[in-house]
């Protein structure tokens, strides 16, 4: 009789492992099984790094426009307090480590995390020394590493479940309202504490959060010995709920569509929710006597659609904000009683030409709602603002009548459609409307050239230092070198014409010419 083929059992455990031998009948092969194990210990855990290393330097000539004070500012720019041939000239450099990391822990579960090294930090601006001529070390800053954003995510049978700090999911719309901050020159970016569920239905993708948007003084207040703090009292908390229906291509799979000449049709509308009934006067310790019934509500819509078309694109965003805040005062012994209102808007409208992938064009148009107190309200102090100045609070309620209404929209930041006016001297576009040029042309497979104009009024002129609505006509010129993986490095030129908006009236000043120089190299992996 022949010898039989056998099957070889293992049966694996802790501490030995079995193994059987079974005859079999001829021709079958010998295989070995294993047993089903429990996967809670043996997770297959991959970890996903991305981010860049950027380094980006300035250098502004004339920026505070050579008109002289307002009556609240020496200038509208900070000048130099060495005096230099009447030359004004300031640079900058700075730096930023970005880590985004994905750990996938199990089918569908992932964590995600943003963090930022030396965010920002300028050169040369910890020196190891009071006599700075003599250092030769720069300290690490105190808050060298900063976490923006850690989440979890779960696929269920039903959509995603999101819980933690995040940023935007999604990344849609033009980004002049919502923006993540994903750009490589970006300086800041939404992040919330909340919860949120994504589901696909019908084609679009539908999604609800609930955010807690500010919790409060805490119990470590009153007693520090208690851990974990606990959220003193709910009355106080800001909480947010937000929805939103979309239909969004992936920027590669929209790229694809483009390539076929395909028409994509994308769009989103969200709507959120914000409320606060209590409120505590800042730096004050928790007491009835300094607690303030804020009775805040706050709504916000934004719509946005995008349309691909052979060559071109048709772009469309909405946005507006309307809110209530029953007491806006921050002394608790100030019951004011003067409910304070705000109706903004905001917009933008492009439309795109492509001529292959050589050749870019777009026309863009952006509107900003505007208040008719003095100053743009972009970065406003609390000291109230008069005829002539830069900026300031859009309400007083110490005057006679009181302005209760707050009707200035402001951009996003990271929205950034010049060099010099909107972006340096101003802060962001608000109070105004504004038209857009731009062209992009391909020199090689990796450099490329950019050109735009951008001309700019205010929608109140009460708002402009002089009174008047012309604001400026900017011309900026980038040079963009970009390899494939790795390096891209951007260099910019501007050159600002400011108008009679500018103007100082006291003094009777024209305002004179600006220019800058913006580089940004970025290392990405």
């Amino acid at each position: 009789s022949r010898s039989l083929p056998t099957l070889d059992l293992s049966f694996e455990g802790h501490a030995h492992e079995t193994r059987r031998r079974v005859n079999l009948p001829s021709g079958l092969v010998e295989v070995t099984l294993q047993p089903l194990r429990d996967t809670g210990g043996a997770r297959d855990t991959r970890v996903r790094v991305r981010g860049f290393y950027r380094t980006r330097g300035d250098l502004g000539l004339n920026w505070d426009l050579g008109r002289g004070p307002t009556p609240s500012l020496p200038t509208v720019w900070p000048t130099p307090y060495a005096e230099r041939a009447g030359r004004n000239t300031q640079t900058n450099l700075d730096m930023r480590l970005r880590f985004d990391v994905t750990a996938d822990i199990g089918w569908g579960v992932s964590l995600h995390g943003r963090a930022h090294v030396l965010d920002n930090l300028r050169w040369g601006s910890v020196p190891d020394g009071e006599f700075v001529g003599g250092v030769v070390n720069q300290l690490s800053p105190r808050d060298p590493i900063q976490v923006r954003q850690l989440y979890a995510q779960v696929l269920l049978p039903f959509g995603m479940l999101y819980a933690g700090r995040m940023g935007a999911l999604i990344d849609w719309g033009t980004g002049f309202f919502l923006n993540a901050g994903n750009g490589l020159d970006d300086d800041t970016g939404d992040v919330g504490d909340r919860i949120a569920f994504v589901a696909p239905l019908g084609g679009l993708l539908w999604s609800v959060a609930y955010e807690l948007t500010a919790s409060g003084v805490g119990s470590d207040a009153l007693r520090p010995e208690i851990k974990p703090a606990f959220d003193l009292d709910p009355s106080d908390d800001v909480r947010t709920f937000a929805f939103s229906v979309s239909r969004w291509d992936a920027p590669a799979t929209r790229q694809r569509r483009l390539d076929a000449r395909r028409t994509t049709l994308n769009f989103g509308v969200l709507a959120a929710y914000r409320a606060q009934q209590w409120d505590l006067a800042a730096g004050s310790q928790p007491a009835i006597n300094t607690a303030i019934r804020r009775d805040l509500e706050a709504f916000v819509g934004d719509a946005w659609v995008r349309a691909d078309v052979g060559p071109f694109t048709f772009e469309g965003e909405l946005a507006y904000v309307g809110f209530r805040i029953g007491n806006a005062s921050l002394d608790p012994a100030a019951a004011l009683n003067v409910e304070t209102t705000g109706q903004q808007l905001g917009a933008v409208l492009r439309a795109d030409w492509r001529q292959g992938p050589r050749f870019f064009a777009r026309v863009e148009f952006g509107y900003a709602s505007g208040d008719s107190r003095p100053g743009f309200g972009a970065r406003p102090t609390a000291n109230a603002a008069r005829a002539g100045d830069l900026d300031g609070p859009q309400f007083d309620l110490t005057t006679t009548p009181r302005d209760a209404n707050l009707n200035n929209f402001r951009f996003h930041p990271n929205y950034r459609v010049d060099l010099i006016m909107w972006r340096r001297i101003v802060g962001t576009v608000t109070d105004a409307w504004y038209v857009r040029p731009m062209v992009r042309a391909r020199l090689w497979s990796m450099l490329s050239v950019e050109a735009s104009v951008i001309g700019s009024v205010a929608v109140q002129p009460n708002s402009t230092p002089s009174g008047r609505a012309p604001l400026g006509v900017e011309t900026d010129i980038g040079l963009v070198y970009e390899q494939e993986h790795g390096f891209v490095a951007r260099l910019d030129y501007g050159l600002l014409v400011p108008l009679a908006g500018w103007t100082n009236v006291v003094r009777g000043v024209d305002p004179s010419l600006a220019h800058a120089l913006h580089l940004v190299m970025a290392f990405r992996y």
